[in-house]
């Protein structure tokens, strides 16, 4: 089980890393910007073949990948250099890769809505006595796949709490599947309701109900719509993590890690095929907001650093640039060890 565990993360880690350094990749030598090698792995190498001015290697640790572009590192005033480059085009190198990740996002959500999304309702678990559910007419077993005379094509559990919540002491209307049979069911949430009964006095959990599939010509929309929501989450996550740690000075515990990740890769791998790739396609997106972001050691910190050297004209000497870019990983790599380290405690 440890093995597969870590069979499977690796496999995350190389298709993430690889891709998003493909990106950067791809875009240098669109610009003719001369690449001298693009690895699989991390070093020590294995085996690397050279075809033309690029080595390609596979290397010995499988925990991502890395592509050396001419120049990157150091200031070399050739005209195929990554130093000699204009703004736009370092800039275009550099976010090619956090779009290569949005676009493996893309992809994989766009397979999944042809291959087939599963469609989810909302069960009735259980009815409270006395409650206005069973005063309504509510049995367990029901099946709640709208509000308000409208049904759609699936259903969470979080939309049903929601409506609930706002129509307490007011009528709120379900449209509820009974066997064959499709009802409507009006009912009034409680403001103040016995302790373990909530305001309606149903137990609701998820049901999957069959699988929704789209023809291949509308599965990329499908796939844009999905990129778009996804990166929503993730974006609005971070701002309550941010917003968190500010004014309570801790993250909150929905805070995950590798190990964690790991844990649920695990799961959705022996879950099914869709929520497996589902959660590759997030954590690919995931990838993109993260490594866009203006801190240094980031692509996006390499970009404020270029709009920095444009402003004021002359560019940041490479020392100050690598000395700021390397203090801000270990801080990086530091955090990473303390979400680990927090990781492993949440599940001892």
């Amino acid at each position: 089980m440890i093995l597969e565990t870590i069979l499977i993360i690796l496999l995350i880690i190389l298709l993430l890393v690889v891709s998003h350094e493909l990106g950067h990749f791809l875009v240098a030598k669109w610009f003719n910007v001369r690449v001298d090698e693009f690895g699989v792995g991390i070093p020590p190498r294995l085996f690397g073949k050279r075809y033309g001015e690029t080595v390609y290697s596979i290397n010995w640790l499988p925990i991502g990948g890395f592509v050396k572009i001419f120049g990157e590192e150091e200031d070399i005033n050739e005209s195929r250099s990554f130093t000699a480059q204009g703004f736009w085009v370092r800039s275009m190198i550099v976010v090619a890769g956090v779009a290569a990740n949005v676009f493996v996002g893309f992809l994989i959500f766009s397979f999944l809505a042809w291959y087939g999304t599963p469609r989810f309702f909302v069960e009735v678990a259980g009815v409270a006595k006395d409650s206005p559910a069973e005063l309504a007419g509510f049995r367990s077993g029901d099946l709640i796949i709208g509000f308000d005379e409208r049904t759609g094509e699936t259903l969470e559990v979080l939309a049903v709490e929601s409506y609930i919540a706002n129509h307490k002491d007011r009528d709120a209307s379900f449209v509820v599947r009974r066997g064959g049979e499709q009802l409507i069911i009006h009912g009034v949430p409680r403001t103040n309701p016995p302790a373990g009964q909530g305001a309606l006095g149903i137990t609701i959990e998820p049901k999957e109900f069959g699988i929704i599939r789209v023809p291949w010509y509308r599965a990329p929309f499908e796939g844009i719509k999905s990129t778009f929501k996804f990166l929503w989450l993730i974006v609005y996550g971070l701002g309550f993590l941010l917003k968190e740690l500010l004014t309570h000075g801790s993250a909150p515990g929905e805070v995950m890690g590798p190990v964690g990740i790991a844990q649920v890769a695990e799961q959705t791998f022996h879950v099914g095929l869709y929520y497996f790739l589902q959660l590759i396609g997030f954590l690919s997106l995931n990838l993109a907001v993260i490594n866009i972001l203006p801190i240094p050691a980031l692509d996006g910190g390499r970009i404020l650093f270029f709009v920095l050297e444009k402003i004021k004209g002359t560019p940041i000497p490479t020392h100050v640039s690598r000395f700021i870019h390397s203090f801000f990983m270990m801080l990086l790599i530091a955090l990473l060890l303390w979400i680990t380290l927090y990781d492993i405690a949440r599940i001892i």
